[in-house]
């Protein structure tokens, strides 16, 4: 059973596992409550040491919405006056980690989609994230793992580099090499 989940995280988050990205946000669908907590605790058990975190941001309609980061990266975000200023238009009024994680939860939970600055969550340039709300989504130059509205050239390269990834973490999962190996420390 722990095989099945574990391959769901490396095949949703693996960039993020190999230290590439800040976080990933998935679902999982009607999962049992306790079983949850026993695969979010053994997950944590494992990737806490090597700086990936595992917690569940929100429910709706039987699906757990996780969020997976690695916790310096969202450190170095808490620093950035940039970021402070666009997070502080949304409510966030303290930049710890826990409180930036706490009130992303509350927005998740109120939200009928995604709150617009999940991106930001995500690792994807506040450019565009801005310009993703200020278009509506719409008048993108081109589309990959975001909406891009800025750097192409730039975008595009790490949509390759996300994807050669999870081709390779997932191989490498396929056989047989743990998750704790599979995760790459910070």
């Amino acid at each position: 059973m722990a095989k099945m989940f574990d391959s769901c995280l490396v095949r949703q988050c693996a960039p993020t596992l190999a230290g590439l990205k800040l976080g990933n946000l998935f679902c999982m669908d009607a999962v049992d409550g306790l079983l949850l907590c026993r695969i979010m605790s053994r997950w944590n058990e494992i990737l806490n040491p090597r700086g990936v975190y595992a917690r569940i941001l929100a429910e709706k309609k039987g699906r757990y919405y996780i969020y997976v980061f690695r916790n310096s990266l969202l450190c170095h975000l808490c620093e950035s006056s940039e970021v402070r200023s666009f997070l502080n238009g949304f409510g966030y009024d303290r930049f710890d980690v826990e409180s930036l994680l706490k009130c992303f939860q509350t927005r998740m939970a109120k939200s009928v989609c995604f709150p617009h600055e999940v991106g930001v969550f995500l690792g994807y340039p506040l450019e565009d994230v801005r310009d993703f709300i200020v278009y509506g989504g719409k008048n993108y130059k081109q589309i990959g793992c975001w909406k891009v509205y800025n750097d192409v050239q730039n975008s595009m390269h790490i949509f390759e580099v996300y994807k050669k990834c999870n081709k390779d973490l997932w191989n490498r999962f396929e056989q047989g090499m743990p998750l704790d190996l599979l995760t790459v420390a910070s």
